[in-house]
């Protein structure tokens, strides 16, 4: 979700002749540098049971720890700031730590909005983007976070963070014309993509690099999955191939007209007739009916669907009003408003409606699609080959 309205944002901004700066900052060693003091004084002002909060104290400020290296240990010491590294409750509370950054650049009203939702500054535990339409307000959102690094011991690294100026055009704009941006002191590097949380974002909007990549995930772990179990029976590496080949992170925010999610559908019913073992040229009309599964078309559609879904009823006000943007007013204008539409395209839906489709009408859908033929085909092929 986090991806998405950074994705919503960059086309808002960017149609048209329209552009924004992004910002993506990196925190070194953001949870080891929690200062425990200004942390449970944060807990403090949000009225943590008393309970509660003693019980973090003990956590934290009575932990003894020692170093384990090459076989030796150190002697013990105590941790005096830092939350503690692959704990549950370790994100939650970093969270509320870099919290008052988030209001601080909220209440500053520069950065990007769209309508009266502010959507300048969006966070995922410790992956901060900043977003600004002009590089005046970048810089004093850059400058608003140097001042919070410094009273919160935060410290953001230049070196990894990066900027790109988000637009429609194809072309980049030319190096002397882009705005220098600083933080700690020392020069943002300009880059053209970057991924975050997983998700490959590029400054004109394209989704094309995004797909291929994970492709080319899906290609390899579809290898893997055939090259240490070729030979089990089908239906056992149908099964693997569904578990450990379908994840597709990050699908329910890609374009789903670019040509190239057809090339990951192709990879997929390569490796579907790989583990039927039929030959290369079998109609694909017969894939879905012979694994009783949706097409994988189908299946993304499905996937944006269900995220939409959520989006459209989550609980936090920026994600449920851009999602609803998207959808409703921006439409062809907006990705997740694009998507919207070819969905609705596809299952025969209106845009009204667009919330009541769901996995059935999807399956109905694809259904109809096979022609009795095929089912009969199917039909002959399990009876003379594979029973």
């Amino acid at each position: 979700m986090c991806t998405m309205l950074l994705k919503e944002t960059r086309a808002y901004y960017s149609s048209g002749d329209g552009i924004a700066f992004c910002t993506q900052l990196d925190a070194t060693k953001a949870f080891d540098r929690v200062d425990f003091c200004k942390l449970f004084r944060d807990l403090i002002k949000r009225e943590i049971p008393p309970s509660y909060l003693r019980l973090l104290l003990n956590m934290y400020t009575n932990s003894i720890m020692r170093v384990s290296w090459n076989g030796m240990c150190s002697g013990e010491f105590v941790a005096k700031n830092g939350v503690k590294q692959g704990g549950v409750i370790s994100p939650v509370l970093f969270c509320i730590y870099i919290d008052g950054l988030l209001q601080l650049l909220s209440k500053s009203k520069v950065g990007c909005f769209i309508g009266d939702v502010f959507v300048g500054a969006l966070a995922y535990a410790d992956d901060l983007v900043l977003l600004a339409p002009t590089a005046r307000a970048m810089r004093l959102m850059l400058h608003l976070c140097d001042q919070y690094a410094t009273e919160y011991s935060v410290v953001f690294n230049a070196c990894k963070s990066k900027c790109f100026v988000a637009s429609r055009h194809k072309q980049p704009l030319a190096k002397s014309v882009k705005p220098i941006f600083y933080i700690g002191g020392k020069e943002i590097e300009y880059v053209e993509e970057w991924p975050h949380l997983g998700n490959l974002v590029h400054a004109n909007g394209s989704d094309q690099k995004d797909i291929i990549n994970k492709k080319n995930t899906l290609c390899g772990q579809i290898n893997n999955v055939l090259c240490y179990f070729g030979k089990r029976d089908p239906i056992t590496k149908l099964r693997l191939m569904r578990s450990y080949c379908s994840s597709l992170y990050g699908s329910v925010l890609w374009d789903l007209s670019n040509p190239c999610v057809e090339d990951v559908c192709v990879a997929w019913r390569k490796g579907l007739r790989r583990v039927w073992n039929i030959p290369h040229h079998t109609h694909s009309y017969l894939l879905a009916p012979l694994c009783a599964t949706l097409p994988l078309r189908d299946e993304l559609s499905w996937r944006f669907i269900n995220f939409t879904h959520s989006c459209l009823s989550s609980d936090s006000d920026s994600v449920r009003f851009v999602a609803r943007h998207g959808v409703y007013f921006r439409r062809m204008l907006s990705p997740i408003g694009r998507n919207a539409q070819y969905c609705c395209s596809r299952y025969s839906a209106s845009l009204a409606s667009f919330t009541s489709i769901n996995k059935s009408t999807v399956w109905r859908c694809a259904q109809a699609a096979v022609s009795a033929d095929v089912w009969r085909n199917v039909f002959l092929y399990f009876r003379t080959s594979v029973y």
